[in-house]
């Protein structure tokens, strides 16, 4: 643990005061005379210059590695809350032939394929859906379809992880 430095104003009876001697060919020659000093100042070295550099070093990399951390929090939750695709599928085949299968692209692109997608029935009209199923998971997007005889079915996909 550093010591703060505890600067000072240095402090004197006459600041800005100067003795003038005459050096002739139109010089003169300036010379501090403050009188008697109230409060010895802190040195402005390179000692105490360089604690303040070390602690605004040490401040940035504290604000980096804390700004690392939250965005890990927020991808982590971005993978938690995840996002909703609302899909029609649409069959037009007589059962048990289905050709339903849709391509769903991703509104958020991921990192990695280790995403879940479940499916929430949101409407069906013309038969019965069946069990859904997932393929072809990319980076984003993936393919659903359902197996049932149903000719039209409104589905919101739930997609979280993966990022």
């Amino acid at each position: 643990m550093r010591q703060l430095v505890n600067w000072k104003d240095h402090v004197v009876e006459y600041p800005g005061r100067f003795e003038e001697t005459d050096l002739g060919n139109g010089l003169v020659q300036l010379k501090a005379s403050p009188g008697r000093v109230k409060q010895q100042g802190t040195p402005q070295n390179g000692t105490n210059f360089n604690i303040m550099d070390l602690a605004a070093l040490e401040a940035m990399l504290m604000a980096s590695e804390n700004n690392r951390k939250l965005l890990m929090v927020e991808n982590t939750l971005k993978g938690i809350v995840g996002e909703k695709i609302q899909v029609t599928l649409t069959n037009t085949q007589l059962y048990p032939h289905n050709n339903s299968k849709k391509t769903v692209q991703l509104l958020t692109k991921r990192n990695n394929m280790d995403y879940t997608v479940e499916c929430e029935v949101v409407s069906v009209s013309g038969g019965s859906v069946g069990e859904f199923e997932f393929s072809d998971k990319l980076l984003n997007g993936f393919k659903v379809a359902f197996t049932g005889s149903a000719k039209s079915v409104v589905v919101n996909c739930y997609v979280r992880g993966g990022i």
